[in-house]
């Protein structure tokens, strides 16, 4: 019966030493926080529950390590430090001091989540901004990229548009261009690049006098690079239209070389009709100007010597009402 008794004693000693173990050591199981050596996070702010592996946590638990608040992010192609004393001191004051084993090296490398906006696609859309804008006259035209530099901007759909219009012409051309992720303007970045541009342009092909008329033989027609882009491309019904300077032989013309032959020249003698209900008169007047279609200009009356202004109403005719 003793016997008994020391066996009994034995087996329940042995059960509350080996069965009861098992619970003591899961309540002194310390969860486990694992962060890595370098990161990389998409938002403004470094929460815990973004750049930690939580393993072994108590249930309830989870949600408040996921928003324990480390510090900002950087900036976009920046980079930053995580140490490990801030992160421990921040578990601290959370009030899990002692409850969990941080498997972190002193410090870790936090970047920015990021896309690479290279110098090909900032050419490509300032070369499908010129394709747009382009003179049906041009025969040939070509880009030649200034010095851009590639840079990170933030993850997600990518637009490139032109931020307001720009003046296409020869030479240096910059293009402002909106950066827009997922919809939403996130910079604006200037792309300078020269353009050449060849044509078919007017060449004066002997010296002409200041208002005189063109003619066929007076102008040819060849293909070059534009040096202003001021040039004359349109076609010309050269008959319509004078020069307004001096113009050399050789010379590239511009649009601003030329003007259409006026309705009524200065010093030409034209008809004016008087309108004025019930009086209706026609007579020669002397213009002191040249006239356009429905330009005001100064006359003078041949008979009395007296001024007055009449509007351009035909060739070599003006009206007064």
């Amino acid at each position: 019966m003793k016997k008994f008794k020391v066996l009994v004693f034995i087996l329940w000693l042995s059960w509350l030493v080996l069965g009861s173990s098992p619970t003591g050591a899961a309540e002194n199981k310390k969860m486990v926080i694992t962060v890595p050596a370098a990161i990389e996070v998409e938002t403004d702010k470094i929460y815990l529950g973004q750049i930690a592996l939580l393993e072994g946590v108590p249930p309830g638990l989870r949600e408040q390590l996921n928003k324990i608040y480390l510090g900002p992010a950087p900036r976009y192609a920046e980079t930053t430090w995580l140490y490990r004393s801030n992160v421990q001191y921040a578990l601290d004051r959370s009030g899990l001091s002692g409850k969990y084993d941080l498997q972190m090296p002193s410090k870790v490398k936090i970047t920015r989540a990021c896309q690479l906006l290279t110098t090909e696609m900032l050419q490509a859309a300032v070369e499908t901004y010129i394709r747009e804008k382009a003179s049906p006259f041009w025969t040939e035209w070509r880009l030649e990229p200034g010095r851009l530099a590639e840079r990170k901007i933030p993850r997600g759909r990518l637009e490139l548009q032109p931020d307001g219009d720009v003046q296409v012409k020869p030479g240096l051309l910059t293009v402002r261009l909106r950066i827009i992720i997922d919809g939403k303007v996130f910079t604006t970045i200037p792309v300078t690049s020269r353009l050449h541009i060849q044509a078919p342009v007017y060449v004066s092909t002997k010296r002409l006098a200041k208002h005189e008329v063109l003619t066929a033989d007076c102008l040819c027609r060849e293909i070059q690079e534009l040096k202003t882009g001021q040039e004359l491309l349109t076609p010309l019904v050269v008959e319509q239209f004078r020069v307004v300077r001096e113009i050399p032989a050789g010379r590239v013309l511009s649009a601003t070389d030329l003007q259409k032959i006026p309705l009524v020249e200065k010093g030409s003698k034209i008809r004016l009709i008087l309108d004025q209900q019930p009086i209706r008169l026609e007579l020669y007047v002397l213009a002191e100007e040249d006239g356009w279609l429905g330009d005001q200009i100064f006359v003078t009356n041949l008979g009395s010597n007296r001024q007055l202004k009449a509007t351009v109403i035909g060739p070599g005719l003006v009206e007064v009402k």
